[in-house]
């Protein structure tokens, strides 16, 4: 009577690798199958399971097809090869995963070097699972621990973890991992194959980008806030701030803003909180780009189209007039209205910041006499009318109300010379 051993079912196959990596890095490659395989693992390398006269496309297709785990080695040959057979081996083994539970573990990377996971020349698939390092291929901690649970049988997948979960023992804020292990100097890239110069630009500024990144990571994190703040504060600055200088070109152009305000407040509607928001909007960027000029001038207003007009181009004139070369002038766009008085005109010239302010509102003083833009220049901090003047739009051109407004204002605001000391005789 035959034994029960003899009916004993044949034991089933282990947990199988399969080890894809280039020719290059074939010595790590053995050292990783000796690790492996001390765990009790089955671990298939093409130098051994392939024998002479065998389909060597068709048997690596098969294993790739049949393996319980799939270990591509990544190094710094694979990110310089543009093509390999490995890269077969690694498309043929994301083709499979289509086929797996989300949740089988099936990729296992294993990176032999310095190479960042971070923009490495892998397929997508790869980023989506925790990669182990192993450099040179040693036995590392991480690799026998790995090795143990894929001999276990563990085939669920575990993707990279970004930080720790709180606990609700510790209370625990999450940590990343990478403040705690920043990643590794990249290599400089090689010289590129001919014809490819301009890859090798790429490459440079990528590794230029990886260099600082890894550079700020090991920053302690005090000088890494401090830094932060600074070069935050300094785009501000650089955003908001204008040269005090006698350049004029980088002014907006006055006829240009007074358009902007006219579409964004017709004639004839009334004022309002959306009114109200653009003058304030607007105050607020003629502040940020020409505070502290010693003349600040307002945008001349009229009462009404007519006068509007006519005030707008003799605004138009005076300003490039007193704007020239060596014209430290500010602009501020909003048109003076009807019923401000010098309070108003004054706040503006302290807003700019400025010594002195010139206005004009143009109107007739009641109805049918000649239509008068009224010109006034205020001293700022002694809150007096330096100067005023009446000009008639029907008997006085643009242009010369223009010329004969900026020489006034030249004439006093410009410092009368200082008087040598006396001597004595």
């Amino acid at each position: 009577m035959p034994s029960d051993a003899s009916h004993a079912a044949p034991p089933a196959p282990g947990p199988s690798v399969f080890l894809s990596y280039a020719s290059a890095d074939r010595a790590a490659a053995r050292a990783l199958r000796e690790t492996l395989a001390a765990a009790g693992l089955d671990v298939w390398l093409d130098e051994e399971e392939l024998a002479g006269g065998e389909a060597w496309d068709a048997k690596i297709r098969n294993q790739i097809r049949t393996c319980t785990y799939f270990m591509p080695i990544i190094s710094a040959t694979t990110e310089t090869r543009r093509e390999g057979y490995f890269r077969r081996e690694w498309r043929l083994a994301v083709e499979r995963t289509l086929d797996l539970a989300d949740d089988v573990m099936f990729l296992v990377p294993v990176v032999i070097d310095d190479t960042r996971d971070h923009g490495a020349r892998v397929p997508e698939k790869f980023f989506t699972v925790q990669w182990l390092r192993a450099p040179g291929g040693a036995p590392t901690p991480e690799l026998r621990a790995l090795a143990g649970r894929l001999a276990a049988g563990d085939a669920r997948a575990h993707p990279p973890a970004p930080a720790d979960e709180p606990t609700p023992r510790s209370g625990r804020k999450r940590r990343w991992a990478a403040a705690s292990a920043p990643p590794p100097f990249p290599h400089f890239p090689p010289y590129p194959e001919p014809g490819h110069h301009f890859r090798f630009l790429y490459n440079i500024v990528l590794w230029a980008g990886h260099m600082i990144h890894a550079l700020w990571l090991r920053l302690p994190r005090t000088v890494q806030v401090v830094a932060s703040v600074v070069i935050l504060f300094n785009i501000i600055s650089w955003a908001f701030r204008e040269t005090r200088s006698d350049r004029t070109d980088k002014l907006i152009p006055a006829e240009e803003i007074a358009k902007g305000l006219a579409a964004a407040k017709p004639p004839g509607k009334p004022d309002g909180p959306a009114a109200d928001a653009i003058k304030n909007l607007v105050g607020a960027a003629a502040h940020a780009f020409q505070a502290g000029k010693p003349l600040a001038v307002v945008n001349f207003g009229g009462e009404d189209e007519a006068a509007a007009k006519y005030a707008e181009s003799v605004f138009n004139e005076t300003f490039k007039l007193l704007s020239q070369p060596g014209g430290q002038v500010s602009f501020s766009p909003i048109p003076l209205e009807a019923d401000d008085d010098d309070d108003d005109i004054l706040a503006r010239g302290t807003n700019l910041e400025s010594q002195y302010v010139l206005s004009a509102f143009a109107r007739r003083p009641a109805p049918g006499e000649p239509l008068l833009l009224m010109v006034k220049l205020h001293q700022v901090k002694l809150r007096t009318v330096l100067w005023s003047e009446s000009y008639d739009a029907a008997k006085v051109e643009a242009a010369t109300a223009a010329k004969q407004i900026a020489e006034a204002v030249r004439s006093r605001i410009v410092p009368a010379p200082p008087v040598p000391p006396a001597t004595n005789p």
